[in-house]
């Protein structure tokens, strides 16, 4: 499995570069057994923010629901809780 973290400056609300945050992601995966390199490994990509479209270029454009107990999931919850 590939683990894509987005590429984003740093701010007050996101305080970690995205290998900090591989090396916390890791720690956890760690705990629950997995092994890094073996089960899964990152991918740092950019920070894509939009996506837009002319004409019939033959692809479209879905929202994916990954359901309730993924959805309520809030990075910026957990980071302040963290820092704090």
């Amino acid at each position: 499995m590939i683990i894509m973290l987005r590429d984003t400056k740093m701010t007050h609300k996101d305080p970690w570069t995205p290998e900090e945050r591989m090396e916390k992601i890791v720690e956890k995966l760690d705990e629950e057994g997995y092994t890094y390199g073996k089960e899964y490994d990152f991918q740092i990509v950019p920070n894509i923010t939009h996506i837009t479209y002319g004409r019939d270029v033959g692809y479209t454009i879905e929202q994916e629901y990954l359901g309730e107990d993924v959805e309520v999931i809030s990075a910026t919850k957990i980071r302040e809780q963290k820092v704090h």
